[in-house]
């Protein structure tokens, strides 16, 4: 009876830890990009039903270790960030490339229906068809998580299904769907295969259709492109409108380090 006893004390140390860093994290991009310090997670962290439909999710299948989450803060800095930064941007249109299990997928998608405004567009491949796509070429750094999936659930299982009727869910490697997408995207989320090649294309894609989009990358120094994309050596893209943030993260020796980052013009 001890061992649950001290995981449940280091779960909620860590949490402490997570909205500590979260609340520094949404300081330190208000100073940088000159925004009011608005904070929408104290009314998200007393929202019972959200984490009870993300429970009821987890208790769908055999797949998560941990079978109840208690707050949103035991589920990283980084979806909490992006659920804050959505609620104070209110964009139009959110697209994320990379869902896997869809815990981002769902803090997206409550901060847009709190907002009452904005859709979702989420593109994915399913681990059954890498090798359709890619044959034997191996995913980008940090793909081993990826892996353990289950096979007989569809990307994105976890969403609660109250939050779906602002998403649409896309199969296809993004090089073949994102240039199909002929709209104004205000908000452009990396997630997926973390290989140089990947998230260059994805960014120049995504700036170059929307120019004025804002950027966050997660596992963002899993490559160079990042570093590379803001240096002034950079002559395609430096400019100096351009700033960014990095988002920290807590992990499980309750360490902090830099985990995403989010680029926008000021």
């Amino acid at each position: 009876m001890i061992k649950p006893l001290v995981m449940n004390i280091k779960d909620k140390f860590r949490a402490r830890l997570v909205k500590e860093y979260l609340y520094s994290n949404i300081y330190m991009y208000c100073k940088k990009f000159y925004r009011p310090n608005r904070n929408f997670l104290i009314p998200f962290e007393k929202d019972k039903k959200f984490i009870s439909k993300i429970n009821e999710k987890v208790n769908s299948n055999n797949f998560f270790t941990k079978r109840k989450f208690e707050s949103i803060y035991e589920l990283s800095i980084y979806r909490n960030f992006i659920y804050n930064y959505i609620r104070d941007a209110k964009p139009s249109l959110v697209l994320e490339t990379g869902v896997l299990h869809g815990l981002t997928t769902s803090w997206i998608l409550k901060a847009l229906l709190d907002n009452k405004k904005g859709k979702l567009i989420s593109v994915d491949i399913k681990r059954a068809d890498w090798k359709k796509y890619f044959g034997n070429k191996k995913m980008g750094p940090g793909y081993e998580p990826d892996l353990k999936f289950p096979n007989y659930e569809a990307s994105g299982w976890i969403v609660p299904d109250y939050l779906k009727k602002n998403w649409k869910l896309i199969y296809g490697p993004s090089k073949k769907i994102l240039p199909k997408i002929n709209k104004k995207v205000d908000l452009f989320i990396h997630d997926s295969d973390h290989s140089y090649s990947n998230v260059k294309y994805e960014i120049n894609w995504a700036l170059k259709n929307n120019p004025n989009t804002s950027i966050i990358i997660d596992n963002y120094d899993m490559n160079s492109y990042s570093f590379e994309f803001l240096s002034k050596k950079n002559k395609d893209y430096y400019n100096p409108k351009y700033n960014y943030c990095l988002i920290n993260e807590v992990n499980e020796d309750l360490k902090y380090y830099d985990s995403a980052i989010l680029i926008k013009k000021i």
